[in-house]
């Protein structure tokens, strides 16, 4: 792995981390009221398209660490359609 991965690794990580103070607190309150839903719609299909993008070129740090943000996004708009 070369210094390029590590910083791709390291500003994914940060990303993935700015996501969990939203789901923890969702978690903990059952309360999505000010989360917009199309908010978290439109990022899940921003992630997605740059997961699809990461593995057509071969970019393992980017498809990775988008494909987790990917599972806490959608645990987040799971709990903001189940909390409605």
């Amino acid at each position: 792995m070369d210094y390029i991965d590590t910083l791709g690794y390291i500003a994914g990580i940060l990303v993935v981390i700015s996501l969990l103070p939203q789901l923890i607190k969702s978690w903990k309150t059952k309360s999505t009221t000010n989360i917009s839903l199309w908010r978290y719609i439109i990022y899940i299909i921003g992630l997605i398209l740059w997961i699809i993008y990461a593995v057509i070129i071969k970019n393992n740090p980017v498809a990775l660490m988008n494909f987790v943000g990917l599972i806490i996004a959608i645990s987040i708009l799971y709990l903001k359609i189940r909390y409605k």
